[in-house]
């Protein structure tokens, strides 16, 4: 006679998984100003990437419809809730991980992307002109009238 086999209903379907986040541990910096933007933006790119949720800080993994329609009906879209729950438990992360001044950025939008990409616009252009300026000093270091590539320190 044949057997009988038991299938979880699990393996049939898939199975959605949220990650949550521990900032406190996760993430050891806040982001205070321009001045450690750079470093802070590594360490949740990194933490996204290793969850493999980065798509929610650049938009590419984008939000399904909020609504289905079928026989006449407007149902909830399952698929919505759970990108929802995750996009704002990543926008969460990044409101934890900045300092209480720089909230606002985070708080005035409505997704995770739209918060990175306010953070990115508000302080990646300042890290970028203060790395040249920095060089730029750099550059124009002397000791005793003499340019800094004629002398050993």
């Amino acid at each position: 006679a044949p057997k009988a086999t038991l299938v979880n209903a699990d393996t049939t379907t898939n199975n959605i998984v949220i990650v949550q986040f521990n900032p406190a541990f996760q993430l050891s910096i806040k982001l205070a100003s321009n001045h450690n933007f750079t470093t802070w933006k590594t360490h949740v790119l990194l933490l996204m990437h290793g969850h493999n949720l980065f798509g929610h800080l650049y938009g590419t993994i984008v939000a399904p419809p909020i609504s289905l329609i079928g026989n006449n009906e407007t149902t909830l879209n399952p698929p919505y809730m759970n990108w929802f729950q995750q996009d704002q438990l990543v926008q969460n992360t990044i409101l934890a991980s900045v300092e209480p001044t720089l909230a606002s950025i985070v708080t005035t939008v409505t997704s995770a992307h739209k918060s990175w990409e306010s953070l990115h616009t508000t302080f990646a252009n300042i890290s970028h002109t203060r790395i040249i300026s920095l060089q730029d000093q750099l550059a124009r270091i002397t000791k005793e009238s003499r340019p800094d590539s004629t002398f050993n320190c």
